[in-house]
């Protein structure tokens, strides 16, 4: 589900001390009123119990730690520009964020069409890019809706990563809804510029793979890396639809049975993937080649 043992390093500074008299952190169920869901596997490992509201990390870094995650801050943030109809009901093109939480098992999703009016300016649902101004999105189904530190990445990603966008809005409206139609421009042979793309593109592959590595199981990534192994990515085409090649395979093979995860489950999560997220996905199963 999650990698506790990075989520443990990377909050080090929420740890707190914790005096216990065993040296086993997999026996501490009773103590901390907790179930134990994940033992630690090594004395380097974390164990992670878990009751309604939180998780509790124990670590033994310089003596016993305890690191208490609540289950409502567990959520993550995808921003999509969707340049294709995926049946929403939502006129093309449209930005589309997603916020998903494991923990707590809810997701709720707000989307907003995009348009440039005469000016040049682009408008996402009600408001411009330029106004820099957040507008009233409805997450109201989430428990955590008013959570500060939610509201603070929401505005964040609005703020930041939303303007990222601009060159793919204005490169659809300006190529009749064809966003691979732009020639190549003088300044993609600038080298700077170049750069910056690709920090970018790094950038979008990393957010992705976090909600990945929550979205799939061990076994699943494991299914979908071998089907991947045997596959050539020739072009940014050839990314779309990777679910087709994992349920052949499934047919032919009986990789489900193999792996012992479900089939059905698994398949609907992959068709439910956009173009960035399955990009993102061969990025980090493919094989150097």
């Amino acid at each position: 589900m999650y990698d506790w043992n990075a989520l443990w390093r990377e909050r080090e500074a929420y740890r707190t001390g914790y005096d216990i008299q065993r040296n086993d952190t997999n026996e501490l169920a009773d103590a901390l009123r907790a179930k134990l869901i994940h033992p630690a596997s090594t004395a380097s490992q974390v164990a992670v119990y878990e009751d309604d509201d939180r998780y509790i990390l124990v670590g033994c870094d310089n003596g016993p730690q305890l690191l208490e995650v609540m289950k409502h801050g567990l959520f993550d943030i995808t921003l999509r520009f969707v340049s294709e109809d995926e049946g929403q009901g939502v006129a093309l093109p449209y930005v589309e964020i997603h916020v998903d939480n494991l923990a707590t098992e809810e997701q709720a999703v707000w989307r907003a069409e995009t348009r440039i009016d005469d000016e040049g300016r682009v408008w996402v649902g009600k408001r411009t890019l330029d106004e820099n101004v957040l507008p009233a999105m409805s997450f109201d189904d989430l428990s955590f809706t008013d959570n500060a530190e939610f509201r603070e990445e929401l505005a964040r990603v609005w703020h930041e990563d939303l303007p990222q966008l601009r060159p793919l809005i204005e490169a659809w409206f300006h190529h009749g809804g064809e966003i691979g139609a732009v020639d190549e421009p003088a300044h993609y042979g600038d080298a700077e510029r170049v750069q910056q793309m690709c920090d970018r593109y790094a950038e979008i592959v990393r957010r992705e793979q976090a909600q990945l590595s929550r979205m799939f199981s061990d076994d699943e990534l494991r299914l979908i890396a071998g089907v991947i192994a045997g596959i050539h990515f020739d072009s940014a085409a050839s990314c779309r639809g990777v679910w087709l090649a994992v349920e052949a395979r499934i047919i032919e093979d009986e990789l489900d049975r193999q792996h012992q995860i479900d089939a059905e489950a698994l398949l609907a999560k992959m068709k439910a993937l956009g173009y960035a997220q399955e990009v993102a996905l061969i990025e980090a199963l493919s094989p150097l080649r």
